[in-house]
Formats: structure tokens, sequence, C-alpha cells
């Protein structure tokens, strides 16, 4: 017999028995039972007793408590009197029952459980709202964040229930101490913001207070923000306070970036009335969490500080805070900032900003140092001559071409060997007029001047084209200047070239000698060795040891015979020259040479020198091993 069969049989019993037996079968966890009961209870023609239904709807299955959400008409008198009666638990189904018929509608009806006697009572219909109202909270956020349609048409459908009640759960909150009833107090704002000024933040003395505060300090939402922004610039100071502590209380960075997109929503007049009125910045904490804070909240926060009514040390140390940002615009930023502030050290930082990794942000150093006039803007350029940026490049050329070609004479001295080359063919790039320059320097009174323009000749190579002038400082009276011009100037290739040179072999000043010996074997002509024989036994150890070495290279005896005559002379200079030379050499047996010197030597700095050679000859003996064989005939 089927359980419609047996409820049928039961019509024929007295109404105490079948009443019984109806309220046992709701009791029982089958649906078919429930649902059977569920049918004479609500019968109006039957037993009639929807409120015995209200009374057991915790035990109900959930097909059967939807089935009497679904009939709110037939249960609405009896769940009234259930919750005005005098039991603890007819009271606590009334109100799960509302909550399931009504849904956010019942939010009112379920705050008013707050005031009942029954702890359990209370605590059923906090949670009933807690459960709502997240519902409401999920969608509400989902809408304000990201714009969900099927969210906004629920919020807009429930906005008024949830609003109308939210008054009544944030007084309660002592009650029942749910957390969501805050959130939503929060997202819910401009609606909520009458309930947040004048109820929840009334009084510091309530824990109603202190609780929000700690939502509002670690609440994610860009609602949460705007809200502490609404505060913050309330006339009534006890409002702007809570505003102060909470953003003092935030040190996560995305509270940093909620506050920089904050700020970009504002329209500009009240972005810059709202900084112009800050004496300081409560928020800082949460920025300096944020190190890599992205470009456009950077860039938003460094403007906000700039129009700032900090005072001025504060301000720019604010801004400079940025400057170890891992985004190159925002380093550019920062730079670009402190110029338009007139910072007292904007010429040192932008100097500093030279050196930076990023190619953006060199440039707009490059412009910061052209814009302010840099006295040294042109040392500072110089290295960007060969900047593979164009713009950089070109800024570079155009500084360094205009400053004097005596500017640079003057910097000589103080710059490396490499900025003095790189400059040197920089002006030869831009100025038509080196050649003739370098042409009134190098008949100077002033030898250093000479000297200086000798070694520029050789950085841009114009030796060819003031070959008759250079010829005529081999009889310079500056022993320096006669040494460098038989550096720079090729002499083997002509009559007159090897006059000079052999005038200078008899020069008085060893450096000069010992140049053009070094010559003589550049050169390459063997016709000229004799020339080089008397120099085997000058009193100079440069002089001797490039005689020796350069007979030897064309193929004469006495030039090995001298340098192994050097490397054991009692004169430490000369064994220094003759290890350094017969490292140069390289002939056979030359590494036997300098290792037996070696366990002899005394001389620390010869050591050393035997060691370098050594060296040199052990690499050039691996690289001759490695070339390629000719193949076999």
């Amino acid at each position: 017999m089927g359980v419609s069969a047996t409820f049928q049989m039961l019509a024929e019993l007295l109404p105490e028995q079948r009443l019984a037996l109806a309220e046992a079968a709701l009791r029982e966890p089958f649906l078919e039972l429930q649902t059977a009961a569920l049918s004479v209870l609500i019968d109006p023609a039957g037993l009639n007793r929807p409120d015995l239904v209200v009374q057991h709807y915790t035990d109900l299955l959930p097909e059967v408590r939807r089935r009497v959400a679904a009939q709110p008409q037939l249960f609405q008198a009896a769940v009234r009197e259930e919750i005005l009666s005098g039991s603890e638990w007819a009271r606590r189904a009334g109100y799960e029952v509302v909550a399931a018929m009504d849904g956010f509608n019942a939010m009112a009806t379920l705050a008013r459980a707050f005031s009942d006697p029954s702890a359990l009572v209370r605590e059923c219909a906090a949670d009933l709202l807690e459960g709502l109202a997240q519902r409401y909270y999920y969608h509400l956020v989902a809408f304000r964040m990201h714009g969900d349609p099927q969210s906004r048409e629920f919020v807009e459908r429930h906005r008024d229930a949830v609003i109308r009640s939210l008054g009544d759960l944030l007084r309660a909150y002592p009650a029942h101490g749910k957390r969501v009833f805050l959130d939503l107090a929060i997202e819910s704002d401009p609606d909520s913001y009458p309930l947040v000024t004048d109820v929840v933040l009334a009084r510091r003395d309530v824990p109603t207070f202190a609780a929000f505060v700690a939502a509002l300090s670690s609440s994610p939402t860009r609602s949460a923000v705007e809200l502490l922004f609404k505060l913050y610039l309330e006339p009534r100071t006890r409002l702007r306070e809570v505003a102060v502590e909470v953003m003092r209380m935030r040190h996560d960075a995305a509270f940093a970036s909620l506050v920089a997109a904050t700020l970009a929503r504002m329209p500009q007049d009240a972005f810059e009335s709202l900084a112009r009125r800050v004496r300081e910045i409560p928020w800082w904490g949460a920025v300096e969490a944020a190190p890599d804070l992205d470009p456009i909240s950077a860039a938003k926060m460094i403007e906000f500080v700039a129009k700032s009514g900090l005072e001025r040390e504060a301000r720019d140390a604010k801004i400079l805070w940025f400057h170890s940002s891992p985004y190159p615009e925002v380093r550019a930023r920062v730079l670009a900032t402190l110029q338009a502030l007139d910072y007292p050290s904007i010429s040192d930082l932008a100097a500093g900003f030279l050196q930076d990794p990023s190619d953006d942000v060199k440039l707009a150093a490059a412009r910061a140092i052209v814009a302010l006039g840099s006295p040294n803007k042109t040392r500072l350029l110089l290295p960007f001559l060969t900047s593979t940026r164009p713009e950089l490049r070109e800024i570079s050329a155009r500084e360094v071409s205009g400053a004097s070609f005596d500017r640079y004479l003057r910097s000589f001295d103080t710059l490396d060997p490499r900025t003095r080359e790189l400059a040197a063919k920089a002006l030869a790039k831009i100025d038509h007029r080196i050649v003739e320059r370098l042409a009134e320097e190098i008949t100077s009174l002033d030898a250093d001047r000479r000297l200086k323009a000798l070694r520029i000749i050789d950085y841009v190579e114009a030796q060819g084209n003031l070959r008759e002038l250079l010829l005529e400082l081999l009889r310079d009276p500056d022993r320096r200047i006669r040494a460098t011009v038989l550096k720079i100037v090729e002499l083997t290739g002509s009559l007159e070239g090897m006059k000079h040179l052999v005038e200078a072999l008899n020069d008085p000043d060893a450096r000069v000698r010992a140049n053009a010996i070094e010559a003589f074997e550049d050169g390459g002509d063997p016709r000229t060795a004799p020339l080089l024989v008397p120099f085997l036994t000058d009193p100079d150890n440069r002089a001797r040891a490039n005689a020796a070495k350069a007979l030897h290279v064309f193929g004469r005896p006495e030039g090995r015979q001298a340098l192994e005559a050097m490397v054991e002379d009692p004169n430490e200079m000369m064994r220094l020259s003759g290890v350094w030379a017969v490292g140069e050499a390289g002939f056979d047996g030359a590494a036997d040479l300098l290792l037996a010197r070696g366990r002899r030597e005394p001389s620390a700095t010869v050591k050393s020198k035997i060691s370098d050679s050594l060296l040199k000859l052990a690499q050039r003996s691996k690289t001759s091993e490695g070339a390629p064989r000719p193949a076999e005939a």
C-alpha cells in the first residue's frame, strides 16, 4: 500500500489521531511521507494546521521546504502567530519560515528578533540575516568592481529592502557581531552614508565604532577608499579623525593603488583642492608598502604630493621616494616633477639619472641638464655621443658641438682616457674646423697645449692633414712633444721622414731615441738595422731594449745576444726592460731564459715582469698551436 493510500485511510480516524500521525510524518526524513503530511496539514477542508508545518520547518527536507516557501499565502498568518508565541522553538521556526518565504523583504522582520529574550532565537535570526547580507554583498561587489549586469539587476531589485533594514542591523551590532553588516554599510555608500556618520560613528565608546574602524581598515574595495575620502573631507572633526586614523592603519600595497585610483577619478579641480588642503598624507604607510606601485598609480600619487600643502622638504622627500621605482616612466616623472618644483639639488639628481639603466630616463635626465644650463653639461653628456638612442645622441652632439674647443681643452685633464677619445672623435664629426683648431694649438707657446693637441690629433687620426706642422715639432724643445710626434707620425715611408728619424736617434732625450728606434722597427725595413746597432749599448734601458728587439726582428743575432745580456745585467732597470723585450721577441728558448732568471732574481718588480712575459709567451704559443696547419702537398 502506498503512502497516499495510507493517508486516505487515515481520514476515517478521529481528528486528534490523524493530527498526531501527520505531525509524526513531518519528522520522518522521507520525501513521500513529508509531502503527504504537508498536503493534509495545509488543506483547509482537512486538518488545516499550517502552524504545525511552521513549527517543524527545520525537520523538513529541502524539496518540502521549497514547497512551503512557494505558498506564502497559506503560512503568513501562522508565521506571525509563531513569532509571537511563548515557545522559543516556535519563534525560531517562524523566523526561518519568513526568511524562506520573503527573502530580502523579511530582513526588517528578522531584525526585530534581536530584541527577543532567547539567545537561540537571536542567533538564528542573525545567521539568517547574515546569509541574506552575504548574497547581497557578493552581487554588490561584483556589480561595482566588474559591472556584472546580472549582479546589477539583483542589487537594484533588493536595494530598498536591504537599506531599510541596515540601520536596525547596525544599531544591533553588539547583539550579533556580524562583520558582513559593517561591510555592507561600507560598500553601500552613498545610500548608507547617513547611517555611517550618524549611527555607526556617533560614539567612540560603543563596540560598533571599533568594529567598523577595523572593517574599514581591512576592506579591499574601492568603495572603502571612497568612503574614507568622504569622511576625510567632512567638516565634522570627529569624522575626519576617523578617516585619518584608518588611513594611518593601512600599510598594505593594495590600499595605495586604491587611493591612487580614487584620486584619479576625482575631477581635476576637486583633486587639486584636496591636495592643497593636505598638510600630511595619512596613507603614506601604504605607499611605502608598495615599492613597485604601477606607473599610473605612482604618477597620480606623485602629482598629488607635488600639489599638496606639505612643507617643501617633506614634499620633495616623498616625491624622491619614487626614484627607486622599477618602472622607468615613474623615475622619469620624479625628475620632471622635481625640476618643475625647483628642487634645490635637481642638477645632481639629473646627473645621477644619467646612469639609469633605461635610455628613456637617461634622455629625460639629459633634457633636464640642458634646460638647467648645468655648467658641467658637456662633460656629463660626452659619454652619450655614441648612444644607441638617437634622441639622446642628438642632444649630446648638439651640446658638445656648442661647446668651444678651448672648453674641451680646459676639461681635458679631468677626463678619463676613454672619455677624452670619445669627445675628440665626436668633435671631429661635428666641428668642421677641428683641423684648423688643432693646427693653432700645436703652434702654441704653451707646451702643455701642444701636447694635448698631439694626443687629440692621434685620437681623430688627423696626422696626414697636419704632417708638415708635426714634422716641425720633431725639433720642439719639449722632449715629451718630440717623443709623442715620433709615436703618431709615419716617418719611414719617405726620405724626408727617414731623415727626421735619424736625427731623432741622436736626440739627447732617451724617450725620443726609444720612440725613434720603435718607429724604425715598425717600418719593417731590415736595411735600417745598422743604424740601430750602436744603441745596443745605449745608457737608457728602454732605448737599448727597443734596439735589441728591433734587431732581433730584422734577423740580426746581436739583437738576441743583447737581450740575453740585459736579462743578466746588474742594473735592475736594464733587467726589467730586457725581460719585457724578451717576452715581446718570443725567440726559441725565451721561456727557459726567463725561468732561469726568475729563480735567481732578487727584485720583486723584475720577478713580476718575468711572470707577465712568461704568460704572454704561453698565450702566444697556445694561439700558434691552435692555428690551422697548411695542407700537405
